[in-house]
């Protein structure tokens, strides 16, 4: 059976989150404490701690914020994608991540950056897998949306922290390339 949360402990949790949030997006927020989220929330510290452990289990709770609120990232999990209409796609996902990186980046410079990671990669491999689930098998299910959540974020990743040393144009081709040739064509084609 499913428990159901009060509202009250929602909205606490809520403002805890928000606050967290908010004072990790201000440039000032490399120290953050306890004393910092409580004032900003106006919650006390008895209240915080019979919610989470400590900032780092707040933490996890606004790295999943983020991501709820980034859904229409995970909507493009749900698109079926051949190889004809790959580098399109391809090129809406990067420039979807390139936009809300802005308003991650914050976080990612705050946080562990590779569990964040981790988690985008999970939940994406997850609704993937679940649309692949329409044509495949299980066991084929998970092996695809592993590969290609593998590829795409690894590559994504690497663009974006090495500066852009391709055009996303000419990434997008190369990871179709990649994705549906298989790497042994990819290395003959370079």
């Amino acid at each position: 059976m499913k428990t159901v949360e009060r509202r009250d402990v929602i909205r606490t949790k809520k403002a805890l989150v928000t606050a967290c949030y908010e004072l990790i997006l201000e440039q000032n927020a490399s120290a953050l404490t306890v004393n910092d989220i409580l004032e900003r929330a106006n919650i006390s510290r008895g209240t915080f701690y019979a919610h989470y452990d400590d900032i780092a289990d707040l933490i996890d709770s606004v790295e999943d914020y983020i991501l709820d609120n980034f859904t229409e990232l995970f909507d493009f999990a749900k698109v079926d994608v051949s190889k004809e209409n790959c580098t399109d796609y391809l090129e809406k996902l990067f420039n979807l991540i390139e936009e809300k990186q802005e308003k991650i980046a914050p976080v990612f410079n705050y946080v562990n950056n590779v569990r964040l990671e981790y988690k985008v990669r999970v939940r994406f491999k997850k609704i993937l897998k679940e649309s692949y689930l329409e044509k495949y098998s299980d066991r084929d299910a998970s092996f695809l949306s592993a590969c290609f959540c593998s590829i795409v974020f690894s590559s994504a990743t690497d663009w974006i922290t090495t500066g852009k040393k391709i055009s996303k144009r000419e990434l997008c081709e190369n990871i179709t390339h990649l994705l549906f040739d298989g790497y042994k064509t990819f290395l003959l084609s370079a």
